[in-house]
């Protein structure tokens, strides 16, 4: 078994206990004899909570749920329920707009790569509920969140979150095919500009050994013949994202992300490809998220309110 926490706050320790049971989740707390007798005279003896190494990490997400150092979110005007951590990378908008590219239809596999909480699956799934949907990180504590977040969410049967080095050689053979692919990848090479403090934000904003061309690669890797593979990222890496997407596919269409109409400064695109298409041609659209007034345009609304599909292509 594995350590989960250590507590001397009996309060604690029976909610903690009590919430692991509701989620099926054995639990042994150990050195309960000694701590009730120490007590008295050692306010700092501890008592131990154990739980099977399988499930670790989803023990976790109850615990930090516990200890109030994840936040319960809405997305998608309440329709959606995001457990994020209160500190490291949290998601905006860009997953929902991510999410609602993805040209998903019933029955489609989809798989989210770099899914951090799962923001952009569990949008993708408010959509088309009868898609389904696989989520990978590299970050366990944010894969056990994305797990409690479908479940909150009543998706966890068309929702799976997986931890798991997209490098790994046996992750693609694993999981198979998909009908779709997407991504919101760390956005920042290495070695350039400041890593922040929180490794948890480091990961999701600075490439590690996975940099944007092996990420592509195995985005290319794992979706069939004729899918999609979608993802958002600086406007400043643009030639890049084409580039890469260009090795296997074809059909590219790109939609320029502006704050307002006319504004001088663009940073972030949605490019998505077809695997196995010829057409080296990149069409373009654009998605303006507010008006003068700063308020949301209609057409984002439609995508950050009511999770309506957002097309690319113009094909």
């Amino acid at each position: 078994m594995r350590e989960l926490t250590r507590t001397n706050d009996p309060v604690f320790l029976s909610y903690l206990t009590a919430e692991l049971k509701g989620e099926g989740i054995e639990n042994l707390v150990l050195d309960a004899f000694a701590s009730t007798l120490l007590a008295p005279m050692n306010a700092t003896a501890l008592q131990r909570v154990m739980v099977d190494e399988d499930d670790y990490w989803q023990a976790w997400g109850v615990l930090a749920e516990a200890e109030e150092s994840v936040t319960e979110d809405s997305l998608l005007d309440g329709r959606l329920i995001l457990l994020q951590p209160k500190d490291g990378f949290r998601a905006s908008m860009d997953p929902v707009i991510l999410a609602s590219t993805v040209p998903v239809q019933t029955g489609d596999r989809v798989l989210d790569v770099g899914t951090g909480s799962g923001a952009a699956a569990l949008s993708l799934l408010a959509r088309e509920p009868w898609a389904w949907v696989t989520g990978l990180d590299i970050q366990e504590s944010l894969v056990a969140l994305a797990n409690r977040s479908a479940v909150r969410n009543q998706m966890s049967e068309r929702a799976t979150f997986l931890a798991c080095d997209l490098l790994s050689e046996h992750v693609r053979a694993k999981l198979g095919l998909f009908d779709h692919v997407m991504s919101n990848p760390p956005f920042f090479e290495r070695g350039r500009g400041q890593i922040p403090k929180n490794q948890a934000r480091a990961l999701a904003t600075i490439e590690s050994t996975a940099d944007l061309k092996a990420w592509i690669e195995f985005m290319a890797g794992a979706v069939r013949d004729g899918g999609t593979i979608t993802l958002i990222h600086r406007a400043e890496r643009e030639d890049e994202v084409i580039n890469f997407l260009s090795a296997e596919c074809g059909d590219i269409a790109v939609m320029d992300l502006m704050s307002k109409q006319d504004e001088g400064t663009q940073k972030l695109i949605v490019a998505q490809a077809v695997k196995g298409a010829r057409s080296t041609n990149v069409s373009r659209t654009e998605l303006i998220l507010h008006h003068e007034s700063d308020d949301f345009t209609e057409q984002a609304l439609a995508i950050l309110r009511d999770a309506q599909f957002a097309p690319i292509s113009t094909s």
